[in-house]
């Protein structure tokens, strides 16, 4: 249970610091970018909640890992969500 609310927060986390970005295509205008401190203490905290649930280093990678999922994803997602409405 501890992973899957770990997972949830890496997600969460890098969804926050993607949609703060100018070229994100998910929202209309992107979040303020006021938000960026916030979605990368978010994402400093994930990684050292991964490092507490597992090895040091194991957790470390786990969420890079995640984290890459999220941020090579949700692009995808939005040029699938883009050709599906045209």
């Amino acid at each position: 249970m501890t992973y899957l609310f770990t997972g949830l927060a890496t997600v969460g986390a890098g969804l926050l610091f993607y949609l703060t970005l100018s070229n994100q295509q998910w929202l209309k205008q992107p979040l303020p970018a006021g938000l960026r401190p916030l979605a990368l203490i978010a994402l400093a905290a994930s990684v050292g909640a991964w490092m507490w649930v597992m090895d040091d280093k194991a957790g470390f990678f786990a969420a890079l890992v995640m984290l890459m999922l999220v941020l090579g994803v949700l692009p995808l997602l939005s040029l699938l969500k883009n050709a599906e409405g045209k």
